[in-house]
């Protein structure tokens, strides 16, 4: 599959009170540094009511409020915005993120050093496992972004309401004037400031990791030059969104002590199967461009709604192209849609077997677009049984019909979007809507906690101005985050790896 860059960008953290009713804000005199005169008075937004109005928040009462720095404060803590750190703002902007990104202090951005070198990233969270769910202890975490081109000429209010819709815009308000949100590592007047080229916006967060599957990670293939894991679905590759520790990468140099391992290909979160590293960086190199080239032969399994054709050997080929539809979303449709580009992209499929009502199909994609196989697959009526995007009632019967969707596409996202935050225990976290025909709604007795009627206490620190302190998102059902599409077989010139065919398409 493409390598896309991952972005970690989506969320962002508020404020910390340090009174009931206002917040004291410095004004920093500082030729590069945006001023802010604005200071939330006693009519500030209860943070508690923005979320919701009338819940009731009894069981959080007796909690004792904590505290913590604001990013700012750490960032002239730290001594960013010294002289010694850059010439001139652009250039510490540039150091600061460059030092972060090497996991190293400031003076040292120069050192090569990799992402696991220093074992404390393991120690600054903890697992813990409930109900089918691997779950991460929430923690503190910056995010910094430069301005993507999309964002030219709009303002920061423009962008978090558009781009950052977990929260309501009050929240990023909140978050702005207690400096937990900066622009160029300053303070920012306002949301309705306008982003430039190369601006920097980092924003803080006490950050709760979505759940995701505990399902054990199976070694396939571990030997000088690879490591191949049978991945499970509902587990991301690598850091990104709302997710760091609770990643494929981070579970394997956490847990199975895989550190410098390289990433060669990319499989969607929800997808299951053959996932192949490289233990070296000319291994790395070799495969990916094998892959580039459209030398590895892939094959993915999965199960669609309907009675799939049967086309005998030659298959059903389809080669409509690819489009993005939402670039912050990452969803496609298989057809070229006015002012958006689109990309080729080919996939042929064969029948392996029915019962009238669904199938299970064989998927030989020639290219690697973004969700390829399941947009070509709703486009030709059968979408994936449990897709919670392309399969989503959104599409309305279209769907299961060949050809494009007629409906209005920013509509269908938004709806999409909206029924994830109204109702997220049916949704998997950020990526979409269950259909409503699945069959793997509701829970059943195998996904209750192994330890029937133990009590377990988990002592956790209380933040008032975190969203998900105040009112934490229901865990999804385990069988949620399941999606019948899996990787079958990735078979080069000198190697082949491959899977045991996944249960539900036996």
């Amino acid at each position: 599959m493409s390598k896309r860059k991952p972005e970690e960008n989506d969320e962002v953290d508020i404020k910390k009170v340090k009174s009931d009713d206002e917040v004291d804000i410095k004004k920093v005199k500082s030729d590069d540094e945006v001023d802010i005169k604005k200071v939330i008075s006693d009519d500030e937004v209860d943070i508690k009511k923005v979320i919701s109005d009338d819940e009731d928040l009894t069981s959080i009462s007796t909690k004792e409020p904590s505290t913590y720095s604001s990013l700012y404060d750490d960032v002239v803590g730290n001594g960013v915005l010294d002289k010694k750190n850059g010439r001139n703002l652009r250039q510490k902007c540039f150091n600061y993120v460059d030092a972060k990104k090497k996991k190293v202090p400031l003076h040292m951005i120069k050192a090569k050093k990799l992402l696991f070198d220093d074992p404390s990233v393991f120690k600054q969270s903890q697992y813990y496992f409930e109900h089918g769910l691997r779950k991460v202890e929430p923690y503190f975490y910056t995010f910094d972004t430069f301005c993507k081109e999309r964002w030219l000429g709009k303002t920061l209010r423009e962008i978090y309401s558009k781009e950052f819709r977990l929260y309501p815009i009050e929240v990023y308000e909140q978050a702005a004037a207690s400096g937990n949100l900066l622009l160029n590592l300053n303070r920012v007047k306002s949301l309705d400031t306008v982003v430039k080229n190369n601006d920097l916006i980092s924003t803080k967060l006490h950050r709760h990791e979505g759940p995701v599957t505990a399902a054990p990670i199976e070694i396939l293939v571990d030997n000088g030059k690879y490591l191949v894991v049978n991945k499970p679905s509902g587990l991301p590759i690598h850091p990104c969104s709302r997710y760091r520790d609770n990643t494929l990468l981070f579970i394997l140099a956490k847990e199975h002590e895989y550190m410098h391992i390289h990433t060669c290909h990319r499989i969607d979160l929800l997808t299951s199967g053959v996932c192949i590293f490289a233990k070296t960086k000319y291994v790395a190199q070799t495969l990916t461009k094998e892959i580039c080239e459209r030398k590895v032969e892939k094959e993915y399994v999965c199960k669609v709604v309907g009675e799939f054709p049967d086309k005998g050997e030659e298959g059903y080929h389809c080669d409509a192209p690819i489009t993005n539809i939402n670039p912050k979303l990452g969803y496609v449709v298989a057809w070229h849609v006015e002012g958006r580009a689109s990309k080729t992209a080919e996939t042929t499929f064969h029948r392996i077997s029915t019962d009238g009502e669904t199938s299970v199909v064989l998927c030989r994609p020639k290219t690697g677009r973004t969700h390829q196989i399941r947009a070509h697959l709703q486009l030709l009526g059968f979408p994936i049984v449990n897709d919670p995007i392309y399969n989503h009632s959104a599409w309305g019967e279209s769907r299961f019909k060949y050809g494009p969707c007629e409906l209005d596409l920013e509509k269908v996202v938004d709806q999409i979007i909206t029924q994830w935050k109204n109702n997220p225990l049916r949704m998997h976290g950020g990526v979409g809507g269950v259909e409503d025909k699945s069959p793997l709604e509701g829970a059943e007795e195998e996904d209750k906690p192994a330890l029937e009627g133990a009590e377990v206490v988990r002592v956790r620190k209380f933040y008032p101005n975190c969203p998900e302190c105040v009112k934490p998102l229901p865990d999804p059902n385990p069988k949620a985050l399941v999606m019948y599409l899996h990787a079958l077989k990735y078979k080069g010139d000198s190697w082949m790896f491959e899977t045991p065919m996944p249960e539900w398409a036996k």
